[in-house]
């Protein structure tokens, strides 16, 4: 029985593709290395199933004697929040979990919940009021359960969160979410549970569900029923210290509108060499995930074959297309053209990608989507935290990409 290779390869040609108009991807990222706004990227792309490109542009570091590499992990942030969303759903699929289940029934300290009414940013108090239902694990998956990010609203969200020691990501303190996520239901929501669409930190706390349900920690859930079926080796929540060398240095935004790099820690809950050494225990269902480019294209191809991946399934395929319809009716969502599923925002009139393009993007600026009408999986990876021009080479990217495609 012949095998079969976990990658397959294609020249852009024969999957109806330029080559020539995808090389312009290298000169667009180099663009943005020269005007030091990014150090640069590592880039891939698939179509058909097949790579037909893949580029290393720019430095791993500021005095650029480490070239970008495929095999560098990179910080993938919030690109985890689709893996923790499937994570939940086969959970869903076999019983466990039920998606209108009450939070509460994972979580105690989420059976009663309250919604906030005022703030006092002199002494971070506030007063709030019951909430008229509890958060469920279907709002988690849609982020509609009302649970904020601190760095979504610093002085009021940030200051709550950051007075009863719940970080939006710990990158090496011995924390546990077990620990974290028991407090938080305890503080106020910031909207009725399923009133509007708001980032927070649901993934974090459905992680947590994950755990409670399964009776496994959330890495080791992830790695036995989604990373090792699927054959990817090296995308996981933390690695052992001799990787070190295989991460690409961070970089953060400055006032010059440039980049500089991060050698040491950066505020309390942040480590630059974060994910190799810490106390490697807080596992961030909402941003905890570190990977390859190659690796997080293997889950994106086995969402983009209905939940497949060769003989391996990791979801029914109702189950994985549910997961990029749209979710969340009525109610708005802030972010572009799109909708949002279980994990995933899904393009609705977008001025590019195809109506029903699935993706999500994390705050180190990687980013991918998962396009069903062209059969194309991108993925960029750079490492700039939270930089103002992501939805510039976002949109230069997307305009390549889809300008290679032979009518």
């Amino acid at each position: 029985m012949a095998t079969v290779e976990k990658y397959q390869f294609a020249s852009p040609e024969e999957v109806g593709m330029v080559a020539d108009s995808l090389a312009k991807i290298d000169e667009m990222v180099m663009e943005f290395v020269e005007a030091k706004k990014y150090p640069g990227a590592v880039t891939l792309i698939a179509k058909n199933g097949k790579i037909v490109y893949e580029s290393e542009v720019g430095w791993s570091d500021s005095s650029r004697t480490e070239p970008y590499r495929k095999d560098h992990l990179f910080r993938m942030a919030s690109m985890t929040k689709p893996v923790v969303s499937v994570a939940a759903m086969q959970l869903v699929e076999k019983g466990t979990i039920g998606l209108d289940d009450p939070v509460g029934n994972y979580i105690n300290s989420f059976k009663e919940t309250e919604v906030i009414t005022s703030f006092n940013p002199q002494d971070t108090t506030w007063t709030s009021t019951p909430s008229a239902a509890v958060p469920t694990v279907r709002q988690l998956l849609t982020q509609t359960a009302g649970v904020p990010y601190a760095f979504m609203n610093p002085p009021v969200h940030g200051a709550i969160l950051a007075k009863h020691g719940i970080p939006d990501l710990s990158t090496h303190l011995p924390m546990t979410v077990a620990e974290t996520m028991a407090k938080i239901g305890d503080l106020p929501l910031v909207h009725e549970p399923g009133a509007k669409w708001m980032y927070g930190l649901n993934t974090d706390v459905l992680g947590r569900v994950v755990e409670v349900a399964s009776g496994q920690k959330l890495d080791d859930y992830v790695r036995e029923h989604i990373t090792k079926p699927l054959e990817i080796e090296k995308l996981d929540f933390y690695f052992d210290d001799s990787l070190t060398t295989d991460l690409p240095k961070i970089f953060v935004p400055n006032p010059e509108e440039t980049i500089t790099q991060v050698d040491a820690a950066m505020g309390p809950m942040y480590i630059a060499n974060y994910p190799t050494q810490g106390a490697k225990t807080y596992l961030s269902g909402g941003s905890g995930m570190t990977g390859t480019a190659r690796d997080y294209f293997l889950f994106c191809l086995a969402m983009l074959n209905d939940g497949a991946l060769g003989n391996k399934r990791i979801l029914k395929a109702e189950t994985a297309q549910s997961m990029h319809q749209d979710q969340i009716d009525t109610l708005s969502y802030p972010w572009g053209p799109a909708r949002f599923g279980f994990g995933f925002d899904v393009a609705d009139g977008h001025p590019i990608r195809p109506d029903g393009t699935y993706s999500w993007s994390g705050a180190f600026s990687t980013t991918f989507w998962i396009d069903p009408t062209n059969d194309l999986i991108v993925i960029q990876l750079r490492q700039v935290l939270q930089s103002p021009n992501n939805n510039d080479i976002n949109g230069r990217l997307e305009k390549i990409v889809y300008s290679a495609l032979i009518d």
